[in-house]
């Protein structure tokens, strides 16, 4: 099968390149078309695919400031779709934000959009881009967002089937683009994240993430200062000086980690700490495979991967109390629980599911 692969921007290894990843081991002819490349935050791996690029990727320092770009990725996602091959079977798009407007010149290829989210800085989170500090700059952004989500509701009609990584953002992209979409959880390798027989958890929190404002982490460091209980972060980002600033003596900032490091932590931690609400929250599951229970923010996607009770809590994200009692408790769990649960969101049923769909799309076309 002829097929091509497009990613909003390869500037960082997260969630979402772990998905574009497992679907280019699917389909490992598959040339992968983004707007920004920067090959040094990748693994090894990614750098031997045949990826191509827009032309702002020439410019040098683009990938260091690809929220500069913003306004024109919809016309850099369209030029990438008048440029597909035109002998292709299907385009599948891994999108967070605009990479489903690459649609192909011809109506006859499917255009099949795995969705992250419909993009958060369009519709309701504009602190994702950080257009809460525009100042007297909102009202020109808040017209080029208007815009901006007139083109990208435009781009939507012409996807052929979206598929969402989970319910909440099935729902999402309801309300927001009027359309359908089948949930196909993200891919988790379940056997990297199992410990070695002997491995004990010890006493202190983790959190695993980008320091960025989305993703609340400081309300991790809050709860977890007030609580008085260790708590070690992984992660870089933007907010990184502003949490060092609040946290207590009892939080550790050990940066970026390599992928076993990764691990080696989830195994061990006391349980791990999801203080934002997720689209999906992949690290949530991970954890879980690791046999650790997971505290998460009461909604999206951790009400599907998380159980309240049996593989984790759920708390309340009014105030950091109820985060603060958990924090607090010593509770027994069952880790072959957790590790059952996790195997649900295994990378060989999502390729399974995957495939299923690609192959229906492609021959009902």
């Amino acid at each position: 099968m002829r097929v091509a692969l497009i990613h909003d921007y390869l500037t960082q290894y997260g969630g979402a390149e772990r998905v574009l990843e497992v679907l280019h081991s699917m389909y490992p002819d598959a040339p992968v078309y983004s707007s920004l490349y920067e090959p040094n935050h990748l693994p090894p791996a990614l750098q031997d695919w045949e990826i191509h690029t827009s032309p702002i990727a020439r410019i040098p320092g683009a990938s260091m400031t690809h929220r500069l770009w913003t306004p024109l990725y919809p016309l850099i996602f369209r030029q990438i779709g008048r440029s597909l091959p035109e002998d292709l079977d299907v385009v599948i798009a891994d999108s967070s934000a605009f990479s489903h407007q690459a649609a192909p010149k011809s109506p006859d290829i499917p255009l099949i959009s795995y969705c992250h989210s419909p993009a958060r800085f369009l519709y309701g989170d504009r602190d994702y881009l950080g257009a809460s500090k525009l100042g007297i700059l909102r009202p020109v952004a808040n017209s080029v967002f208007g815009l901006m989500r007139a083109q990208d509701q435009k781009a939507a009609r012409r996807v052929t089937q979206f598929v969402a990584n989970s319910n909440a953002v099935r729902d999402r992209i309801r309300d927001v683009y009027d359309r359908d979409a089948e949930v196909i959880y993200p891919p988790i390798d379940i056997e990297r994240f199992r410990p070695d027989d002997g491995v004990v958890p010890e006493d202190w929190y983790l959190v695993v993430s980008r320091l960025v404002p989305h993703k609340w982490i400081d309300r991790a460091v809050r709860a977890a200062t007030k609580a008085n209980v260790p708590l070690k972060v992984i992660g870089s980002g933007r907010s990184e000086a502003e949490l060092r600033a609040m946290a207590g003596s009892g939080v550790e900032f050990l940066g970026e980690l390599p992928d076993t490091e990764v691990v080696w932590h989830m195994q061990r931690s006391k349980a791990l700490i999801l203080p934002g609400i997720e689209d999906f929250g992949m690290t949530a599951v991970e954890t879980q495979a690791a046999g650790r229970p997971v505290l998460a923010a009461r909604g999206g996607g951790a009400l599907e991967t998380v159980i309240d009770g049996e593989t984790g809590w759920h708390f309340g994200i009014e105030n950091d109390e109820e985060l603060i009692a958990l924090l607090r408790r010593n509770d027994i769990w069952d880790t072959n629980r957790i590790q059952s649960h996790a195997a649900g969101f295994s990378q060989e049923k999502f390729e399974t599911k995957m495939d299923a769909l690609i192959n229906r799309v492609v021959s009902t076309r």
